[in-house]
């Protein structure tokens, strides 16, 4: 935060401001005791505010510190310890949990307050307008100073929940990436074993039953195109790209058809190959729909 020069500097306070805060103090630090209790009036209207004071010892504190603090703005003594405590009513509001929208809309009544209490003293019209001048000065200080130490206790607690989460989310990408890179092993592997079942096939159909390996060998084949394409979408999900569960029933599709190959072939019975062909006909279906809501 800025220092106290800077910011008396910012809001242009002048030894006529100085001046004028003496006015003031004689015109309304008499008034404190009226300004605390129709605050706490004004805080009462609304539930959100008013859950914060249930009993007569939360009241009592509240407009202590109402008279205090107003007390202190009309003072003038805008020191290092004064504004410590400005930085403290800001943290504090912070821990509480109240929300800086009620802080503002005070501060608003209590610049209203006294503007109406100023706009009834016995004095010129002019002077009215300058010491309402410093009184605008002073109390935009005072919201700064407060607002900027409320946000900055605010953001270090949201920080915290912030580092936390990204540390959290930070680990979890990195297992996923692990477990893709896992999957892909797998799916490497599993290639392998559809290359060397597809030459096993190859190899029947040439060595017992041409019609047989080569309808086994088709299946294989099939399944083998299939893995390709698991192996396209994991590159592409591991180079940051999306993951399409449509591959995972197309292969699904393709083991059941290369089953319906191999079971006309050899001679299921019935009610087998009833159950493969229903079952093949139901991921057709999945797909067709899936495909449908994709376009």
């Amino acid at each position: 935060m800025e220092t106290l020069e800077d910011i008396r500097k910012h809001y242009q306070l002048t030894g006529r401001d100085e001046e004028n805060l003496k006015v003031l103090e004689e015109l309304l630090s008499p008034l404190s005791g009226l300004l605390a209790d129709e605050f706490y009036d004004y805080l009462a209207q609304d539930p959100y505010s008013a859950a914060y004071f249930k009993t007569p010892e939360a009241i009592r504190k509240r407009k202590e510190t109402i008279v205090s603090w107003f007390q202190d703005l009309l003072a003038g003594r805008y020191d290092l310890a004064y504004l410590n405590r400005l930085r403290r009513i800001g943290q504090v509001h912070v821990r509480i949990g109240l929300k800086g929208h009620y802080f503002m809309a005070a501060m608003n009544f209590v610049r209203g307050f006294c503007i109406r209490n100023l706009g009834q003293a016995e004095i010129g019209e002019e002077r009215k307008v300058e010491l309402q001048e410093t009184l605008n000065k002073v109390i935009d200080l005072n919201l700064d100073v407060i607002t900027s130490a409320y946000r900055e206790a605010e953001l270090k607690k949201v920080f915290i929940s912030y580092r936390a989460e990204s540390l959290l989310i930070q680990w979890s990408e990195r297992l996923m990436h692990g477990l893709n890179l896992l999957l892909m092993l797998g799916l490497l592997v599993m290639s392998l074993g559809v290359v060397s079942l597809l030459v096993q096939d190859i190899y029947q159909a040439f060595d017992s039953d041409l019609q047989h390996g080569v309808i086994k060998a088709l299946g294989s084949l099939l399944i083998l195109w299939m893995m390709i394409e698991l192996l396209h979408t994991q590159v592409d999900v591991l180079r940051g790209g999306k993951f399409h569960v449509r591959v995972f029933l197309e292969l699904a599709l393709v083991a059941f058809i290369r089953k319906l190959f191999v079971a006309s072939v050899e001679g299921k019975d019935p009610v087998s190959f009833g159950v493969l062909l229903g079952a093949t006909l139901s991921l057709g279906i999945i797909l067709y729909l899936l495909a449908r809501r994709e376009t």
